[in-house]
């Protein structure tokens, strides 16, 4: 799902009229491991202790010093195998959420933070710009 954002404001002196080699897309694996018993491939949202990271829950991109870049909400989330080294020869098995999240147009920093409801900032960086090689992010 590709989630088009506003640019909040001007950060480092880069804004909205910022030229396309200021801007770079996002593109985030946010990982929950929760370890919940979920058929893999099914929609999901975080469980327990997990469960602010849900679809349509409020997310933020920050500066590295907490500068807002873009706010929107969270797509829903995918069960994927905790461990695919075991062959669990089950319909259910340990899984983690992870919720695969587009944020484009973003002025170009060198450290993001991306914050969610609660828990702590997740930190990233450089963004590289390939949908296929996506910044994995591990939520604590």
């Amino acid at each position: 799902m590709v989630v088009r954002v506003a640019i909040i404001g001007l950060v480092g002196g880069v804004g909205c009229s910022a030229s396309g080699d200021d801007l770079v897309d996002i593109h985030l694996r946010v990982i929950v491991p929760d370890g919940h018993i979920r058929q893999e491939g099914v929609e999901c949202a975080g469980a327990r202790p997990f469960q602010f990271v849900h679809a349509k829950a409020r997310y933020v991109v920050e500066t590295q010093d907490g500068s807002m870049l873009a706010e929107g909400e969270l797509p829903a989330g995918r069960a994927v195998n905790a461990d695919p080294s075991i062959d669990w020869d089950v319909e259910k098995i340990p899984t983690f959420c992870v919720t695969e999240l587009d944020v484009l147009d973003l002025p170009k920093q060198r450290r993001y933070q991306l914050r969610l409801e609660e828990g702590r900032a997740l930190e990233f960086g450089p963004a590289t710009g390939s949908e296929n090689d996506r910044i994995a992010l591990l939520v604590q």
